[in-house]
């Protein structure tokens, strides 16, 4: 009996934490060249409308590896990329879940950075298939930069 007990309480502990940590997220905070992360604003002080780009994945178990090589040349392709804001990525702790967002100036140079051989190599190689991924696009006030992660998610389920 004793030993079913503490079978039934490391059971319970054990799936709490899997739950808790389910739901547990890293990833890089917003940055980016047009974005001032220690004073978490634009640099410009033009208040204008920006395009943000969400996307929402679900990494293959096989493609992890392949989506962490694609995330560093793709975070490197974006830094050089003309009409970033700035972008922000989110994981799960445990689990296969990710997040992007990005913000750009127009809607040409999204489409351009889409366009590029690091990005269209992430799409075709990135460990997640087409069919598990989400986006969404919306335009806004530059003044709302950066949108919090729970906007973001709202927008992209109500799309």
């Amino acid at each position: 009996m004793e030993y079913l007990i503490r079978v039934s309480i490391l059971t319970i502990v054990i799936l709490s934490g899997s739950l808790f940590l389910s739901g547990c997220h890293v990833g890089y905070t917003f940055q980016g060249p047009g974005f001032d992360s220690e004073k978490g604003s634009l640099i410009t002080d033009k208040k204008t409308q920006v395009l943000v780009a969400i996307t929402h994945g679900v990494v293959q178990s096989d493609g992890k590896k392949a989506f962490s090589n694609n995330l560093h040349t793709v975070r490197e392709s974006l830094a050089q990329s003309p009409g970033l804001i700035g972008y922000s990525v989110r994981k799960q702790v445990c689990g296969n879940r990710v997040w992007t967002m990005s913000a750009w100036t127009t809607e040409e140079a999204l489409k351009s950075f889409i366009s590029s051989s690091a990005h269209r190599a992430a799409v075709e190689n990135g460990g997640i298939p087409p069919a598990a991924v989400r986006s969404a696009y919306f335009w806004t006030s530059s003044e709302r930069l950066p949108i919090s992660w729970e906007e973001a998610q709202q927008y992209l389920e109500s799309q």
